[in-house]
């Protein structure tokens, strides 16, 4: 018997910017549909340097076995072009979580509070990786 998938994301493509507008709390099968979602859309758009925003609501959480799954969807982005991850964190708890996983990792992982914040880093990001006139 399989279980119910629990939790959403959407993915929009803005440029080398791709947003994860994540919502609700996940179970495995939904953390892992979303991982499957993001393996698409990365294959198709085929950029070799890009960035992902991760816009979480309030309630978006998980049990241990989801984080673990999260952070597979994060290295796999860092091995397949992606060249920062940026998290827009609703609650202190979702930043935490982050910072614990950048600094258990050392994956270029960041969270802010704004997507403002997020963007401007993720740019910074970029340039630092691309050659010159090409962001």
């Amino acid at each position: 018997m399989s279980l119910k998938s629990h939790g959403q994301l959407f993915l929009r493509w803005d440029t080398d910017f791709l947003y994860v507008d994540v919502r609700g709390p996940f179970n495995l099968e939904g953390v892992t549909a979303g991982f499957l979602q993001i393996q698409q859309s990365v294959s198709q758009y085929q950029r070799s340097a890009w960035v992902r925003i991760d816009v979480l609501d309030k309630e978006t959480l998980g049990a241990p076995e989801v984080m673990k799954v999260i952070g597979a969807s994060y290295k796999w982005c860092l091995q397949h072009g992606c060249v920062a991850i940026a998290s827009v964190c609703s609650t202190s708890i979702q930043r935490q979580i982050l910072e614990q996983t950048r600094q258990k990792t050392g994956m270029n992982l960041a969270g802010f509070t704004t997507q403002a914040e997020a963007e401007q880093w993720c740019r910074d990001q970029l340039a630092e990786r691309l050659p010159p006139n090409v962001v």
